[in-house]
């Protein structure tokens, strides 16, 4: 019974959809935090100018609401359900393998565990009405154009591949963050060891336990090896390598890394009020 109401769609029409969709998400989800934020925020994981969660919530719309499609109230309420749930589930899996919340909307009302707010899944219904009376037509119109049929087999293939190695480079850097996630942290830990008990000593987060450190060294080096003035340096170094994820989603917490990560956001704070005074 199921099947019978499936939409019939080949593969490679199929694929072109969830780029087309997955595009188009990134595109209003680029507008809508650059005026959130009040700045332009490059979102979404991937290098590329895509979005694939908005992907997989147009084709579970398209694929689980079908019979819904002309009935708006209840199709409203179908799609924040079916959304919310899918931004739910991703959000909890991506921080189960990479140790790190990426978005948090804790502080925005009515919100479930910091994972879905009632504005977004509100957000979703509307988007679910838009993708079958307005936005699933038009694609659809245009991707059936004739002129298009003989490359459609060959485009989807290339862009397959486009986003694969796009896909396999993010998961290393996202393995390399959370690796060096897990470095900060025992190197924190290894400075509270070796220096808690000293007056100068500040160890109520990590950029103050380095900055006390720092201070130090200063005017008292020669009990500071070489050696660990230079690891000092190195992880101050290794700052930049994080920067990147702390840019695209400013909300991540983490429940494993919460004083490294206020730590890298206090760093990246700083360091653009920098930028902008020299700016001015």
């Amino acid at each position: 019974m199921f099947s019978e109401w499936l939409p019939d769609v080949p593969t490679d029409y199929l694929f072109s959809f969830f780029l087309m969709y997955s595009v188009f998400g990134w595109i209003c989800e680029e507008i809508w935090c650059t005026i959130a934020f009040k700045k332009v925020v490059k979102r979404g994981m991937l290098h590329g100018p895509i979005c694939p969660i908005y992907g997989f919530g147009a084709l579970s719309i398209w694929f689980f609401l079908y019979p819904f499609r002309n009935m708006w109230i209840p199709l409203f309420f179908a799609s924040m359900l079916v959304t919310s749930l899918l931004e739910y589930f991703t959000s909890w899996l991506l921080e189960k393998l990479f140790h790190a919340k990426w978005w948090d909307y804790s502080e925005e009302k009515f919100n479930l565990n910091g994972r879905v707010c009632l504005l977004n899944s509100f957000a979703f219904g509307i988007g679910g009405l838009a993708f079958w009376h307005l936005l699933h037509p038009f694609f659809e119109q245009f991707l059936y154009k004739e002129i298009f049929a003989p490359y459609i087999p060959l485009v989807a293939r290339i862009l397959s591949a486009i986003l694969s190695v796009d896909i396999i480079v993010t998961v290393r850097k996202l393995v390399d963050f959370t690796a060096t996630m897990e470095k900060f942290k025992a190197y924190g830990e290894q400075l509270k060891e070796r220096f808690d008990g000293e007056e100068w000593f500040q160890n109520q987060s990590f950029r103050a336990m380095l900055e006390s450190i720092k201070n130090r060294a200063n005017v008292d080096k020669k009990n500071f090896s070489s050696h660990f003035l230079e690891s000092l340096e190195k992880y101050e170094q290794k700052q930049k390598s994080v920067e990147y994820w702390f840019k695209k989603f400013p909300t991540m917490t983490s429940k494993s890394y919460s004083k490294q990560i206020e730590h890298f956001r206090s760093y990246i704070q700083q360091k653009s009020k920098k930028n902008d005074k020299t700016l001015d």
